[in-house]
């Protein structure tokens, strides 16, 4: 068994044209986020609206490329002409996937990563960057975040990478155009940038129930798991089963700043231990929302309290000497 991820996939009408409004007499015109199979996985979807209460949002240029084995979609929703940034903005990305494909052994990041000894060598600045941050995360999770576990660093790792590359993408546009206004999508992760009110609606595969969350940061990402990973005869499976009280069937969605750590917590979300989750959540400034096989809301992590539900009633934990009511 392997992680399930959610791949995200825009179906767009016409995207000189399509609008995305709020009315009080009808609903907004919508992106479908649907998920296509990952290995051997297809299971719920996302489903992306983007609200104004009074100007309207037009998708006015919109690229993408294959990446890292997915698909990277840019969407902007700004006037102007924006085709010469996109293709730039595209071809940036291209040069920092070829350094940092966990797939391809010749990569720079796959040639450090299997260096033996203790010999000193030069890395790029996206190989550091990331690998930075990875360690970053580790520690603060106590290990739960594996990054570097012998022969798997194609799963933790590699979704931080995707992560990366979609805030890579906005720094970029951002750049050259400050007040650009859009949102980035790879595989698990989304990322918006200078745009108005949001909300993402998460829809459960085996349940017609849709679940609105209001987006108070820029960055979301999505993971399913089914059943306990752990495995010690593979090498390409988690050192950890989930953590005590997620089953197969729930579904991980966490709001931070940067997509690198939305990524990244999703996965500690899973296998953490709630005390772990809680201290990253709080250290990162994140959310996560657990959601059970049914589409409901189970429990939120949000900076000094985790949130648990049950039938209705709503209970908490508070962890550190801060806390509030």
């Amino acid at each position: 068994m392997k992680l399930r991820t959610l791949k995200l996939w825009f179906e767009f009408w016409n995207p000189k044209t399509t609008a995305l409004k709020a009315s009080n007499n009808k609903p907004p015109l919508k992106c479908y986020l649907t998920r296509t199979p990952v290995d051997d996985v297809t299971r719920g979807f996302l489903l992306l609206t983007l609200r104004h209460m009074e100007n309207q949002l037009e998708i006015t240029a919109q690229a993408g490329r294959p990446m890292l084995g997915d698909f990277i979609q840019i969407n902007l929703f700004s006037t102007g002409s924006h085709e010469a940034l996109l293709t730039s903005t595209l071809q940036k990305l291209a040069e920092i996937e070829g350094t940092l494909n966990l797939d391809d052994p010749q990569s720079e990041i796959c040639r450090i990563l299997t260096v033996e000894g203790d010999d000193s060598f030069e890395m790029s600045k996206p190989v550091a960057e990331v690998l930075e941050k990875a360690l970053d995360i580790s520690t603060l999770s106590e290990g739960y975040f594996e990054p570097f576990r012998e022969e798997s660093k194609n799963l933790d790792l590699k979704s931080l990478i995707r992560g990366y590359i979609i805030d890579q993408a906005v720094s970029f546009l951002k750049s050259k155009h400050p007040g650009l206004m859009g949102m980035v999508h790879l595989a698990e992760g989304i990322r918006f940038f200078n745009c108005p009110k949001r909300s993402i609606h998460v829809r459960m595969s085996n349940a017609d129930i849709e679940k609105e969350l209001g987006l108070f940061k820029d960055a979301i990402a999505t993971t399913e798991s089914r059943g306990n990973l752990y495995d010690p005869e593979s090498a390409t499976l988690y050192l950890h089963p989930l953590r005590h009280g997620i089953s197969g069937r729930h579904t991980i969605s966490v709001i931070a700043d940067s997509s690198v750590t939305a990524n990244a917590l999703a996965k500690i979300g899973l296998y953490a231990p709630k005390n772990v989750v809680q201290s990253c959540v709080a250290e990162l400034d994140a959310q996560i929302i657990v959601f059970d096989e049914a589409g409901e809301i189970e429990e939120i992590f949000e900076e000094s309290k985790a949130y648990s539900f049950d039938q209705g009633h709503i209970s908490y934990s508070s962890y550190g000497g801060n806390n509030r009511d």
